[in-house]
């Protein structure tokens, strides 16, 4: 089991470089630009990061408990959670979503304070509530399924959240390797959701459905407030609209960590 484990973390990562290399030239950007490019990079991304975690479970590689899927496998819970488990991982994911917010408008007004642009700076896009939530879905699925590794090796929450974090990192950096010069390898925001949600692993045990709700909650009220606060400025340097020009452009920054 634990051998086929590795063998689908290493096979996840490697797909994920693939990917991010090939998106990054210039046939992968024509590709990504067509309304059929378009449907099949979702189709590919809901593969990778959905489908192929349940592939690995359903092919017995881990159990639902290594990830947070179930808690106890004892009858007469709510997925293997009493009550009472649900309402302190429910206040847990509160309080620890309020400390992000918090740092997250920390860093917005700096940011304004210094006459920059919050979102640029920070690697928020501007999605729809939908498409955030499907973002934070794909990310907490991903993260939780590379802790699966680590738990069945360590069997400690603490370590194995700091492993399964630095599985991410490394992922990231290797598909960001080739970024042009100027662009972000690991984005403010999505380094800042990886370590949240590596956070409330360590401090939880793993639940990974509020951790969804967490991931959701954040992304779509950071979103909504840094618009917001910013209104309808827009950058207006000329360094600055290259960097925006250059961003959009970049498949590499659209890598989630």
């Amino acid at each position: 089991m634990l051998n086929a484990l590795a063998a689908w973390t290493c096979g996840s990562i490697a797909l994920f470089v693939i990917a991010a290399r090939l998106s990054s030239t210039r046939i992968g950007s024509r590709v990504r630009a067509s309304s059929v490019g378009r449907m099949a990079t979702e189709g590919a991304r809901f593969i990778f990061y959905v489908g192929l975690p349940y592939a690995a479970l359903l092919t017995g590689a881990f159990v639902p408990r290594d990830v947070g899927l179930q808690g106890s496998p004892a009858p007469d819970l709510i997925l293997g959670w009493t009550p009472e488990a649900w309402a302190r991982a429910c206040g847990q994911a509160a309080a620890l979503g309020g400390l992000a917010l918090a740092a997250i408008a920390l860093q917005d007004w700096q940011v304004r304070r210094a006459r920059g642009y919050g979102p640029l700076a920070l690697g928020i896009d501007s999605a729809p509530i939908a498409l955030s939530i499907r973002e934070a879905v794909y990310a907490e699925t991903h993260w939780s399924f590379y802790r699966a590794l680590p738990m069945r090796l360590l069997a400690d929450a603490h370590r194995t959240a700091l492993a399964g974090l630095a599985l991410v990192t490394v992922e990231a950096l290797l598909a960001g390797r080739r970024a042009r010069t100027g662009t972000a390898r690991i984005r403010l925001f999505d380094a800042l959701l990886a370590g949240l949600s590596a956070t409330y692993f360590t401090l939880t045990g793993g639940n990974v459905w509020v951790a969804i709700a967490l991931q959701i909650g954040v992304r779509v009220v950071t979103t909504g407030l840094v618009y917001a606060s910013h209104g309808a400025e827009s950058p207006s340097e000329p360094i600055v609209k290259a960097a925006v020009e250059s961003a959009a452009a970049d498949p590499t920054n659209e890598i989630i960590v």
